[in-house]
């Protein structure tokens, strides 16, 4: 008899979490497996990824999308948004509802889920986003829990009392952080492990080999960077960099995908520095992966990471490899499988510049990820993970 698994999640846009969690999905056994995706927001730019042997729910607050029933208390939910007036009292009087109205919505929102199920039981279920834990636990019939936590800054993230206390395992996807949230969370330590993100290499190599819908000159220098528009991936430091490394003579294109809340503001800043001819903002593509294949080489400047998607794909499609100090370093081997540097512009100028102007370092990196590859960590990661479920 297979096992019932349920995957509970925030949404399937685009992003490193929710690719993750594809790659997951595609990766089980549905032989063994009977398998359920539930996610409440209705964001599904990813769910075409999704193998249609998965089982997908949208159980969004605002209207009906998968099941029958509309869930009835919206405007509660609703009395909680964040308000964009920056009037102090209008903040109070916000924060102040949040306090109160926040944990009986919740509750019925999670009897929502559970009535909508028809009680339906499941072996295990697997909080993918730490936000829906709550959610998780008092709407899922289940087993078991497991939790993942995939933040990077443990003092900024939401941590659910709830969840942590009902998870058997509590899953962080690099061995730096499962110490920081062992520590952070002590009471936790001993349900804390680490488990890698898996990488679909197979799916990776072949949307590389689409045309991007933006071409690259191919006189120049083609950097790219990929990540959400936003304070943790330092889009800002790179516009910072780009200027420098102009001043410097260097002949060059830096190509960024992604979206995200720092589009405006980022690009005022490419204003600003004067660098609109050299520094680009493609916006969010649902294939990224032609334009890592066409860059000379992949820079990640952020200023901290838990453990980088984007970084596995661009490892998987050999690219040389440019990332700061401490985000990358589970990831990468300073001088082996690409370059580490400082988290900081002038650090990150620097050493692309040392890649930009030494052809044979790129070769030496590029030649090093063709001889491993990642199939044999994603093996390890299913183990793993089958053992849990």
């Amino acid at each position: 008899m297979k096992k019932k698994l349920i995957f509970v999640s925030e949404a399937l846009w685009v992003g490193g979490i929710e690719t993750a969690l594809v790659n997951l999905l595609n990766r089980l056994d549905y032989d063994k497996y009977d398998v359920t995706c539930l996610i409440v927001r209705d964001y599904q730019e990813m769910a075409e990824r999704i193998t249609p042997q998965c089982r997908l729910l949208v159980a969004d607050r605002q209207h009906k999308v998968t099941f029958q029933n509309p869930y009835r208390h919206s405007r509660l939910f609703n009395l909680m948004e964040e308000p964009q007036s920056t009037s102090s009292a209008r903040r109070l009087m916000w924060k102040s509802l949040c306090l109160f109205l926040r944990a009986p919505e919740m509750r019925l929102y999670a009897n929502y889920i559970r009535e909508q199920l028809g009680g339906e039981h499941f072996d295990t279920c697997i909080i993918y986003s730490d936000r829906t834990a709550e959610l998780a636990v008092r709407g899922i019939d289940a087993d078991r829990y497991l939790l993942f936590y995939h933040n990077a800054k443990l003092e900024k993230a939401y941590h659910d009392e709830i969840g942590y206390k009902k998870a058997d395992r509590i899953i962080a996807v690099s061995e730096s952080k499962a110490a920081e949230l062992r520590e952070f969370r002590y009471e936790y330590a001993a349900k804390i492990v680490a488990i890698h993100n898996l990488v679909d290499i197979d799916s990776i190599k072949e949307k590389s080999k689409l045309e991007p819908t933006v071409e690259f000159p191919k006189e120049t220098f083609n950097i790219v960077t990929c990540g959400r528009l936003a304070h943790q991936k330092a889009i800002d430091w790179a516009i910072v960099t780009c200027k420098e490394l102009m001043d410097n003579g260097q002949d060059f294109h830096w190509w960024i995908v992604g979206g995200g809340p720092d589009e405006s503001a980022l690009g005022q800043q490419i204003k600003e520095y004067g660098v609109e001819e050299r520094f680009h903002l493609l916006g969010m593509q649902s294939n990224p992966y032609p334009y890592i294949a066409n860059a000379d080489l992949y820079v990640q400047p952020s200023r901290y990471e838990n453990y980088s998607v984007v970084i596995l794909e661009a490892i998987v499609l050999c690219k040389p490899i440019l990332a700061t100090i401490p985000a990358a370093s589970e990831q990468i081997i300073s001088g082996q499988n690409g370059l580490l540097c400082e988290a900081n512009p002038h650090s990150i100028a620097v050493a692309m510049e040392q890649l930009m102007e030494n052809e044979e370092e790129r070769c030496r990196y590029t030649s090093y990820l063709e001889e491993h590859s990642l199939e044999h960590e994603n093996e390890m990661i299913m183990e793993q993970l089958y053992e849990m479920f």
